[in-house]
């Protein structure tokens, strides 16, 4: 009997044993992804969640499918598309990369810069018209298309030059929204985009047909949003992305960090932003590594909010100092001039009064001469 209860112990200890032994393999399991070849960022400037989500879009919805995907992305908050467009490239809030009118400089490293310092090809369609000139790092590198260009003609120019040079990182600007938004069409504003859902499904085809489409790494999204919402759609499709997910707590800023995470290098030095950790396709243990980065990457997040918070309390006791210098100077000068009426009211007074002694020492003077006058007349005819 006990040799059984033996037999049947050591059976359980192996059960146990070999449990433990599969659940390690498991963990230990890296998620194998495929390369990317080719990194794809649009822009489609006034693309807003309400517009994204009350339109068909079978493209970009095609997309969200393949890949992970948030409707409820924060933008931008910037009066210039230069400013929004260089936060998307930068990571960095416009206090800091400076860039909010085409003639100013970008103070900041953007994504291409990093790219580039890695040897790698980039190309900037720029469908502005020359706005985003200051991303221009050569012929090959950067195309200028008009200002009211379609979708139609930037995406095939789009397509034209990647074609020739098969760059690795390609940023393209679509404006084609913007119009309709000036406008106040909504019509117009709608068909906008479905034009451009048309044309990123031509775009798509080319990338099929040439069978770099499971090598590329496509982001869709607009950095600054055309409604009170702030909110705008983001999709990022392949290799190493999640596949029919969504995403929450996204931003703009966070763009930039992503890409460079997925395909293996840093992000812009003056990024604030922070990969969308949800976005990638992880094995345990880099999930773990991450949640260790990303524990380091908010406490010096927050310390760099709270540093923030320290300087806006420090101007503001300095506002508050100086409105209170301002109250007691301005107090000082309605006392003054207080007293200033006070005292001019006393001289007027003081002058009237002196007016009137005057006055009357005149007529005093006036009186005495006339009745001297009477006397010396009486006496004068007296002993005439």
């Amino acid at each position: 009997m006990d040799g059984i209860k033996y037999l049947i112990a050591i059976f359980g200890v192996l059960i146990f044993t070999a449990i433990l032994g599969s659940g390690s393999a498991s963990g230990a399991v890296a998620v194998e992804n495929k390369p990317i070849n080719h990194v794809f960022l649009i822009s489609v400037g006034g693309l807003n969640r309400e517009g994204f989500m009350s339109n068909s879009a079978p493209n970009m919805k095609l997309l969200m499918a393949e890949g992970v995907s948030s409707d409820k992305t924060l933008a931008i908050r910037s009066d210039t598309m230069e400013a929004a467009e260089t936060s998307l490239l930068t990571g960095a809030l416009s206090d800091s990369h400076k860039h909010l009118t085409a003639n100013d400089n970008v103070e900041v490293e953007s994504i291409l810069e990093v790219v580039k310092r890695n040897k790698r090809s980039i190309l900037v369609v720029d469908g502005t018209g020359g706005k985003l000139g200051s991303f221009a790092f050569g012929e090959k590198e950067y195309k200028q298309l008009e200002a009211k260009s379609s979708s139609k003609e930037i995406m095939e120019e789009a397509y034209k030059s990647f074609s020739q040079n098969k760059p690795f990182f390609s940023y393209f600007y679509i404006d084609d929204c913007t119009d309709a938004l000036l406008r106040q069409d909504q019509d117009a504003y709608y068909h906008a985009i479905r034009r451009f859902d048309t044309q990123l499904g031509i775009f798509l085809k080319g990338l099929k047909d040439s069978g770099l489409y499971d090598k590329s790494l496509i982001v869709i999204t607009s950095a600054r949003s055309s409604s009170p919402s702030n909110l705008v759609p983001l999709i990022i499709c392949g290799p190493g992305c999640n596949v029919n997910s969504s995403l929450s707590g996204a931003m703009i800023i966070d763009v930039a960090s992503t890409i460079s995470r997925l395909v293996g290098l840093e992000a812009p030095a003056s990024s604030r932003g922070i990969p969308i950790y949800g976005s990638l396709k992880l094995s345990e243990e880099e999930r773990q590594n991450l949640a260790s980065t990303w524990i380091k990457d908010l406490q010096k997040d927050r310390q760099a909010n709270w540093n923030m918070i320290f300087r806006q309390e420090d101007e503001l006791s300095r506002t508050i100092r100086l409105m209170a210098s301002i109250k007691e100077e301005k107090q000082s000068v309605f006392d003054f001039a207080g007293d200033r009426e006070q005292l001019i009211i006393g001289l007027k007074s003081k002058l009237t009064v002196e007016r009137a002694i005057w006055c009357g020492i005149v007529m005093i003077m006036l009186v005495g001469y006339v009745v001297e006058f009477i006397v010396l007349k009486k006496k004068y005819l007296l002993f005439k």
